[in-house]
């Protein structure tokens, strides 16, 4: 069985069309741009009033301002406000579970600490991952709010 190829035809064909279509006098008359302005009279302007609006998450972050404050002073307030903070969605039980361990293995609550510890290669890629992933969610809370976990 022998497969001829067509796409001379194929080209032929479409050129044609595109000739007879998009070339020819009927089509361009048709796009030929309308210089009178009587078309848009019945049409209404409407001011665009831009607005900026804070998403829920970040609504969220800021609420709990006076919550977070002195987060990571010691395990018991670093462990209160994490669960405060997964009361109000703002972290999932992944995080809780990065948290938990942060709560266990650290020297010191501390991003710093966190960081180094997310990058120790005797704990699972998943483990690292976690740990990476909530210290960036409590530095973007901390950070929203004048980084008052410290205090």
């Amino acid at each position: 069985m022998q497969i001829n190829n067509h796409q001379d035809g194929l080209k032929d064909i479409f050129s044609s069309l595109y000739h007879q279509n998009i070339l020819s006098k009927g089509f361009v008359a048709k796009t030929t741009p309308v210089l009178d302005d009587s078309l848009y009279d019945d049409l209404n302007t409407v001011d665009i009033k831009d607005i900026f609006v804070l998403t829920d998450d970040y609504s969220h972050m800021v609420d709990v301002r006076d919550k977070i404050a002195g987060g990571l002073k010691d395990a018991r307030s670093f462990l209160a406000m994490a669960k405060m903070l997964k009361d109000k969605n703002i972290i999932n039980n992944n995080d809780m579970i990065a948290i938990d361990f942060l709560t266990k293995e650290s020297a010191k609550l501390d991003f710093e600490v966190f960081e180094s510890i997310s990058k120790n290669n005797q704990l699972s890629l998943e483990m690292r991952d976690l740990i990476s992933k909530v210290t960036q969610k409590l530095e973007v809370i901390d950070g929203i709010n004048g980084n008052i976990m410290n205090l």
